[in-house]
């Protein structure tokens, strides 16, 4: 009997062993990998704080050649992440990037979506986006939906730091990531772009409610974003102030998104843009969904309890929180405002078919929406 066991377990890895031979192997091996009774989130709850690296950030800004840094960011890995993988969540790239007063840097194009959100500045650092120059004051967002041309440049007399926000991981995922560094203009090639639409022109154009120019521009690069591209945040913050006293949502305060004005949905077709204004003394109720976050605090200062573990946060702190982690928002201080700027990957998740939520009530029932499995 022993010796039939033992043939059989021999003849069953000499299949194995052949099956590796033909790059295959047997469904059954990996079966408890591929049918998860939850999601198996690798990526881990963190915060980069700011103070940690702003210190790093003016050293890599003398010390880092322009020439040497085509864009200089400070790539923020999650640490559940493989070493090797530059990536905040398993979805989206966070940097935090450095401009030296004088520096311009050049012309480029990607297949990625792309953001900045600006934390310092004198206001004299831009991007220019397909020859609309943008300059940004603290909190407001700039985005280069995938396909369009953007270089960067700081006329100013400070070092200016902003957020950046990609989609790569996406673009990777699906084989799909392509970049592109010769910008041309009437067949000359060029360091910078010309500025050739108006100062503030989709701001103008496309950034008041149920109004829109019949002559406006609306698609640019390979339309995967919203025409308007500069939100300023004296704009988002008069919002949340106008509905700070309504009820809100929740589980998120008073909480407001960019909307792209043509079809209403979110500017990026892979993320979604929030701004949220976490009242003094406000403390929001638990939920967890499919979608990852990566939040940074523009405002003030407040905590996220993530599953059940409490994480500060600050100015230009930036934390993110994982797929299918339970989560809510603190703001301990009774005077001041916390104010957090937010962007998910719920969109794609959305067309996938593959977002769900769960929402705990203030009972503590557990209230599910979305396209989610039964068991």
């Amino acid at each position: 009997m022993n010796e039939v066991v033992g043939n059989i377990e021999q003849e069953r890895q000499d299949v194995y062993n052949a099956l590796v031979g033909l790059d295959a192997f047997g469904f059954w091996l990996v079966q408890a990998d591929m049918e998860p009774a939850e999601p198996p989130v690798r990526e881990k709850p963190h915060v980069w704080r700011f103070a940690e690296f702003e210190p790093l950030l003016h050293r890599a800004a003398e010390i880092v050649p322009h020439e040497l840094a085509d864009r200089r960011g400070i790539i923020l890995r999650n640490p559940g992440c493989d070493p090797t993988r530059p990536s905040t969540t398993n979805t989206q790239y966070c940097a935090y990037s450095i401009y030296n007063p004088g520096e311009v840097f050049t012309p480029h194009i990607h297949s990625a979506a792309a953001s900045r959100m600006l934390l310092e500045s004198d206001g004299k650092g831009y991007t220019n986006v397909e020859g609309e120059k943008c300059y940004l004051e603290r909190g407001d967002l700039i985005i280069t939906p995938g396909g369009t041309w953007h270089d960067h440049g700081n006329e100013g007399n400070e070092p200016m730091i902003w957020v950046d926000m990609l989609d790569i991981p996406v673009s990777i995922l699906f084989n799909a990531a392509k970049f592109g560094w010769d910008y041309k203009e009437n067949g000359v090639k060029m360091d910078r772009q010309s500025t050739t639409r108006s100062h503030l022109y989709s701001k103008r154009h496309f950034g008041v409610g149920g109004i829109r120019p019949r002559f406006a521009q609306t698609r640019l690069g390979n339309d995967t974003g919203s025409p308007q591209l500069h939100w300023k945040y004296e704009d988002v913050r008069s919002v949340l102030d106008a509905t700070r006293d309504e009820t809100g949502d929740p589980y998120d305060g008073i909480i407001v998104d960019y909307v792209n004005v043509m079809d209403g949905g979110p500017v990026q077709k892979t993320q979604n843009f929030s701004m949220q204004l976490i009242r003094p003394g406000e403390h929001t109720l638990s939920h967890r969904h499919t979608n990852s976050t990566v939040y940074v605090c523009i405002e003030g200062s407040g905590a996220t309890i993530i599953n059940g573990k409490k994480y500060d946060w600050t100015e230009n702190d930036v934390f993110c929180v994982p797929s299918y982690h339970w989560h809510e928002h603190v703001n301990a201080n009774a005077k001041e405002d916390a104010v957090i700027y937010s962007v998910s990957d719920a969109p794609a998740l959305e067309k996938l078919g593959l977002f769900w939520e769960e929402r705990k009530t203030s009972s503590g029932s557990i209230v599910t929406s979305g396209n989610t499995i039964s068991s």
